[in-house]
């Protein structure tokens, strides 16, 4: 008698191989959204912004990144569900499996809302909605100094209430209604009756880094929230604290991107998330919140991965050079606002969104990508990409200066960077003309070409220390957890966690480099004037006082002499060899 053949189990992991975690392997069921076209987008988004065109390495898209995140939040889930502490080792394990699958989800779909160029977009909606909002704040205030004019009607109290920036705007409100979109569509079995407790679970997941934690209505009404295993937010508060933790910042997140963004670049990336899953544990902390607490001993590591973050933005993120030219890319966006037209097609209905608007649609959204600057490029008047019943297309009367900005990024002909200087120097763009000037005329054309642009550095959490909200536990009262201080761990950590900066910048129509030499040398000069020799220091000062009090009185100084022996001096002290 032969013998049946034996059934073999169907599959539970797909096995993907990746440049960063090498060969990895994901739930089933994580495929069906991988496999969406919502998804599929993230492979036209570069995660990198405008980084890509100052390291030639940075072309990684935010589908691998999605990928990455997933995977490692899976891997924490696992290592928690195992690590119970003393005394606690009867305790069921911490995520249910839906919830498992929930954490494993909002790490997929995390960054599922971001726009062409990654945050560039975000930046210029955000910079796009606040100008229009500032304009609508002064009607506002001009509507109440004539209320009793207008008296109380509906129409008025209608227009007060829309001065806010809707949450649509930011990617992470994007993600959260893709994503229950998406979970709506697919009806997943496992969450059966109770899905849309589970779908506001992962939109909560998503969203809780951008929460104001002290918020009464997060005390109120989030924390209260009812799970279907019958526990409460507060209860498994973990839960929150793996894709975008709102409390410090220490989450799947980061450790994917500043380990798959380093590697892009060449950098080196010595924070280990494997050593973090090792040691991870769920206590229930002195501020009444089940907190992930970690060994007390790897302190240092955690502060590693802040000291990774201040590294990339230093050298990334924040390059002088990929300043300018996330600068140049959000003009352009910000130039399409009138032209480029996002159109949406219903059966009874023709619906239009400009480019920084299209986010009010989620249709319209989905429909643009990085692909966007080829189509500012080329100037095509036709259909430019087909989804459904979407497409996207450039209005008749574009500006024909729109290409110029990806023009100057692509050909390289950028502002040039002169230097930089602390926010809240007293340098200004008007000093710096004025010193920089040969001649009255010049003082408006030098300043209008100064771009100075604020950069910001910082550990993630302001001006704060995260590594202080973080709970830690020994080895031998692992139940109690506790704070390190700073100093416990080194006393040659940073000081500061939070710094500002001033690029400067000059933009040439041509490459004048004599006219740029000379205002760089005048920014070097306010910000050296006691690096310098006395005698030159003392004709430096008093040339420039001369030349701003002349200025004052609208008096020509070309022709001042005490102006022509200033520039002799500058002659005998320039560096030999310098023209």
């Amino acid at each position: 008698m032969a013998t049946p053949p034996v059934q073999s189990e169907p599959e539970r992991f797909g096995t993907i191989m990746d440049p960063v975690h090498g060969s990895i392997q994901l739930d089933k069921y994580l495929f069906k959204i991988i496999d969406r076209p919502e998804f599929q987008r993230l492979r036209k988004i570069k995660q990198f912004g405008g980084v890509y065109y100052v390291y030639p390495g940075g072309v990684h898209t935010r589908f691998e990144h999605s990928i990455g995140v997933c995977y490692i939040a899976g891997q924490l889930v696992d290592a928690l569900n195992k690590h119970n502490p003393p005394g606690e080792e009867n305790l069921s394990k911490w995520f249910t499996p839906q919830e498992k699958m929930c954490v494993q989800i909002a790490a997929l779909c995390h960054d599922i809302g971001h726009g062409p160029f990654s945050h560039v977009y975000d930046f210029a909606v955000k910079e796009y909605v606040y100008k229009k909002l500032k304009s609508e704040q002064k009607r506002k205030d001009f509507i109440r100094s004539k209320k009793d004019e207008y008296g109380d009607n509906e129409k008025l109290e209608s227009y007060l209430e829309k001065n806010e920036v809707p949450k649509k705007a930011k990617h992470e409100y994007r993600s959260a209604l893709i994503v229950k979109r998406l979970m709506e569509e697919l009806n997943f079995d496992e969450f059966k009756e109770h899905s849309y407790m589970y779908i506001q679970l992962i939109q909560d997941m998503i969203t809780f880094s951008e929460r104001d934690l002290k918020n009464e209505e997060t005390k109120e009404e989030f924390w209260p929230t009812k799970l279907p295993s019958d526990k409460t937010y507060k209860e498994k508060t973990f839960l929150f604290e793996i894709v975008a933790n709102g409390f410090t910042g220490i989450d799947v997140d980061k450790m994917d991107y500043f380990a798959r963004d380093a590697h892009s670049v060449g950098l080196p990336n010595n924070f280990d998330w494997r050593r973090f899953t090792q040691t991870a544990k769920i206590i229930k902390c002195e501020d009444d919140f089940h907190h992930i607490c970690s060994r007390d001993k790897d302190a240092l590591s955690l502060y590693e991965l802040f000291h990774t973050r201040n590294v990339l933005y230093r050298s990334v993120y924040k390059h002088k050079t990929v300043v300018i030219v996330e600068h140049l890319m959000k003009k352009a966006l910000k130039k399409t606002t009138p032209q480029t037209i996002i159109q949406v097609k219903a059966e009874d209905e023709n619906e239009s969104y400009s480019l920084l608007k299209c986010w009010h649609d989620i249709d319209a959204f989905l429909v643009i990508d990085d692909s966007i600057e080829d189509f500012i490029m080329n100037g095509q008047t036709d259909e430019h990409q087909q989804v459904q019943k979407l497409f996207i297309k450039k209005a008749q009367d574009t500006d024909k200066s729109l290409e110029k900005y990806f023009s100057r990024i692509k050909e390289r002909k950028l502002p040039k960077f002169l230097g930089r200087t602390a926010k809240g120097s007293e340098i200004s763009k008007r000093n710096i003309a004025i010193c920089a000037s040969a001649k009255k005329s010049e003082i408006e054309t030098i300043e209008k070409r100064l771009k100075p642009l604020p950069v910001k550095f910082s550990y993630g959490k302001g001006s704060e220390d995260p590594i202080q909200s973080h709970y830690f536990y020994g080895k031998f009262y692992p139940q109690n957890p506790f704070h390190i201080q700073k100093e416990e761990v080194s006393k040659i950590l940073p000081s500061d966690f939070k710094e500002e900066e001033v690029f400067w910048y000059y933009d040439m129509k041509d490459d004048n480099d004599d006219e740029t030499e000379a205002v760089a040398r005048s920014l070097w000069e306010c910000l050296n004037m006691h690096k310098l020799p006395t005698e030159f220091k003392s004709a430096l000062e008093g040339s420039c006082a001369r030349k701003r009090k002349l200025h004052e009185v609208h008096k020509e100084y070309t022709e001042d002499e005490e102006f022509k022996d200033f520039q002799k001096i500058i002659k005998r002290y320039k560096p030999k060899g310098t023209q």
